[in-house]
């Protein structure tokens, strides 16, 4: 057996009369790390080869055979457009553009504004299948329409046709690509974030992937659905691939991040033609924005997360670095995940970098920064979106987060 010793990461809790240890998973957890005697040595554990996800037969639910949710057909959209005039009138240039809308099949209405008429795109349902997009514009004196963030001339007919197909196609909040927070409203993405924010209940360590992901509590609304292009990233991984890390407890929404990104895969809320919306997963090269590890603390690092600060003696032998990270978890109380993704992509495996380390009187915050720069990685303090901290082990260039404290 191999001797090991972190002095003041058990034995003071022992000494001390504290609480017993349990890990991020729940006191009793199977797949908690053994817990060191106080004699120094610690039970024989099966060896590890490596920390990438491990793999079986291929499993996929029938869900994420079934095809891209962006093709759901949106109801039958009808638009109307109003063009609000001056007190002076623009007569002939009225008739010009309403014989140009007329040619893109909507109903214009050209009349004198009031004072109190605001521009702007809304919608009604007026059926199961059927919508109503109403457009409210000026047209100037100088023969432009304008609407709250479009202005047109008589020579970007084609660029008007475009945005009226795209009204016709997602409704009054037009194509949600490419706009902030996945061009959502305040209200669509509270009820996203709300749903995001709740934590993990279940484990997630050995579990399958697609099955983990089943253990989500998403609303039936808001359903979690792979995307075809992420089918094939999963199928051309092959095997069974599971978990590595427990994500009990953490937010729903940077817990599902880290395990969709071990595979190389995100996420992101997705709104569709119909309206709808969805938290769709997708190969993270093809999708650069989608929904993040953890979000910037409001705080600086002490302040989020004081349990990095209290000094303890350390001391370890020629332990691997996993080990130690989950044994420091169970006792700071602090999730500890990791980038396994980022890591692997560097050729790390924190199983097989083993940590040395003199006994000393030290912070966690100094110790993890020391034992992870050995595996040329390093620890970010982040929060979830319970604002809950964690921290994130990554790779040492990986870009740093911007934080607010």
């Amino acid at each position: 057996m191999r001797k090991f010793s972190i002095i003041g990461l058990f034995a003071v809790l022992a000494l001390g009369g504290a609480a017993p240890v349990y890990s991020q998973s729940g006191g009793g957890t199977p797949g908690a790390p053994p817990i060191p005697s106080m004699s120094g040595t610690k039970p024989a554990s099966p060896k590890r080869t490596t920390a990438a996800p491990r793999k079986g037969s291929s499993t996929f639910p029938e869900e994420t055979r079934r095809t891209d949710a962006g093709k759901k057909k949106g109801p039958v959209t009808t638009v109307t457009v109003e063009l609000l005039t001056g007190p002076a009138g623009v007569g002939m240039k009225a008739r010009q553009w309403a014989e140009i809308l007329g040619k893109l099949d909507v109903v214009v209405t050209v009349r004198n504004g009031r004072s109190d008429e605001k521009l702007g795109v809304t919608e009604r349902k007026t059926g199961g299948s059927l919508r109503s997009v109403q457009v409210v514009g000026f047209l100037d004196n100088t023969g432009r329409i304008n609407f709250p963030d479009q202005t047109f001339s008589e020579d970007d007919a084609d660029k008007l046709a475009a945005w009226l197909n795209e009204l016709r196609l997602y409704g009054a909040q037009g194509d949600p690509n490419g706009r902030p927070v996945w061009g959502l409203t305040k209200e669509q993405f509270g009820v996203i974030h709300t749903a995001l924010k709740k934590p993990l209940t279940a484990e997630t360590k050995d579990v399958e992937l697609t099955k983990a992901v089943g253990l989500f509590d998403m609303p039936k609304e808001h359903p979690v659905r792979f995307s075809t292009e992420a089918v094939a990233r999963l199928k051309e991984r092959g095997g069974q691939l599971k978990v590595s890390q427990s994500l009990q407890g953490v937010s729903q929404g940077t817990a599902l991040a880290v395990l969709l990104a071990e595979q190389g895969l995100g996420f992101r809320p997705r709104r569709l033609p119909d309206s709808t919306i969805e938290l769709t997963v997708f190969p993270l090269e093809e999708k650069s924005n989608v929904w993040p590890v953890g979000w910037p603390r409001e705080n600086n690092v002490p302040d989020t997360c004081p349990e990095l600060f209290q000094f303890k003696n350390v001391e370890l032998d020629d332990e691997p670095l996993d080990e130690i990270l989950e044994a420091v978890t169970s006792v700071i109380k602090v999730p500890i995940l990791i980038d396994r993704q980022g890591l692997t992509a560097k050729g790390i495996d924190l199983s097989q970098v083993k940590i040395t380390y003199p006994r000393k009187k030290t912070t966690w915050a100094e110790a993890l920064k020391s034992f992870t720069y050995k595996a040329k990685a390093k620890p970010e303090v982040l929060v979830d979106e319970s604002g809950k901290p964690f921290i994130w082990i990554t790779p040492i260039d990986a870009p740093t987060r911007a934080q607010k404290g």
